[in-house]
């Protein structure tokens, strides 16, 4: 009977005995996308959506109230400085312009009556025939006529240029807008808008950067002999070439950014006031940089790392100080990872640092199914 009993119990242990010696299963690897980071000369860029401004901007009023009798331009055409817009009636303008020409008259003959008496009084007063009061009165009385004839002057040249007025020239070339008056409507001296111009040529982009692109910003200026080149990109390919013509002095506290204004030529109309574009500063080219792509830059709580896959095929995190952004959606590495060195493009949720992986071309997701 014991030594059944013994034999149940070699039996029963034998299993687990063979699990212990076995040990937990292997995990299985994760299948991940890898490319060699590489030493390339690159362009250093800094980028940001802009916004498209016209040059100069005119909202056109008039200088005096009216009637407008004519529209001599059609909405939405280029205009050149000192094109006639618009005409307002003439007539109330030319009654008053000859009113202030009469009074002009009327005061210059008072004047030269009044300097004549003054003359008479003065001979009289020195031939003791008048006193020395009325010669002086009779003096002030001709000052006073020339000063009238200066106010009459004056208004004069006021009427005239009201007259005048009364022809809106375009203040600035460029492109008009829409026509908000029309033929037959009373328009208010310095209220009412008439039409908007926009001068596209040149244009603007506006845009802003984040205050830590601030120092390479300031030390690629001051390097320069030039002004910095700006690209600005818009939808459908199309691309405008300008340079960097403004940068404020000021950080928006609000929003950590420095506001920078660029100008370009425009001849061909490819800017258009209001559009969005992506705006790229070119700060400089930097040889021998260590690149790679953009997707295999990780953030983390201690900052960025890359997934570096060594020979022995295991993934282990690296951390790196990353540089600028370069074009073809690569970054520079300023340290943490040399030439040469596989890294992680896709696949990183996936990873354990220090456990082997398997290097796959096509996609994770794909390899994975």
């Amino acid at each position: 009977m014991r030594a059944l009993l013994l034999l149940l119990t070699l039996i029963l242990l034998a299993p687990a005995c063979s699990r212990e010696r076995s040990g937990p299963p292997e995990q299985p690897r994760a299948p991940v996308r890898v490319v060699f980071s590489e030493i390339a000369t690159v362009p250093i860029e800094l980028s940001a959506i802009g916004t498209v401004e016209p040059s100069a901007s005119v909202s056109l009023r008039p200088r005096v109230t009216g009637l407008v009798t004519a529209v001599k331009f059609q909405e939405g055409a280029d205009v050149a400085a000192g094109d006639v817009l618009f005409l307002l009636d003439r007539r109330p303008f030319e009654v008053a312009l000859r009113e202030a020409l009469s009074n002009l008259e009327r005061s210059r003959t008072q004047a030269a009556n009044a300097k004549a008496e003054a003359d008479r009084y003065e001979e009289l007063a020195a031939a003791g025939v008048a006193s020395r009061q009325d010669a002086e009165l009779r003096r002030a009385e001709a000052r006073a006529a020339v000063a009238a004839v200066e106010a009459f002057r004056a208004a004069t040249a006021q009427r005239r240029l009201d007259l005048e007025y009364t022809t809106l020239r375009a203040p600035i070339a460029g492109r008009t807008g829409s026509i908000l008056v029309r033929e037959g409507n009373i328009v208010r001296a310095n209220e009412t808008v008439l039409v908007d111009i926009a001068r596209l040529a040149p244009t603007f982009v506006t845009f802003t950067l984040p205050e830590a692109s601030v120092p390479a910003l300031q030390e690629a200026r001051a390097n320069a002999t030039e002004p910095l080149p700006v690209l600005a990109e818009v939808s459908g390919g199309h691309s405008a070439e300008g340079i960097l013509t403004f940068v404020d002095n000021t950080i928006d506290r609000a929003t950590g950014t420095l506001r920078l204004r660029a100008t370009f030529d425009n001849d061909d109309r490819a800017l258009w006031p209001g559009q969005f574009v992506q705006a790229t500063v070119r700060l400089g080219v930097r040889q021998g940089a260590v690149v790679i792509p953009s997707e295999a830059l990780q953030t983390g709580p201690s900052g960025t790392f890359v997934f570096v896959v060594g020979a022995d095929e295991t993934a282990q995190m690296r951390p790196v100080q990353a540089g600028e952004r370069a074009p073809g959606g690569r970054v520079l590495v300023q340290s943490g990872l040399a030439a040469g060195e596989r890294v992680v493009t896709d696949g990183h949720l996936r990873i354990r640092p220090g456990a082997p992986v398997t290097i796959v071309d096509g996609r994770v997701e794909e390899e994975a199914r």
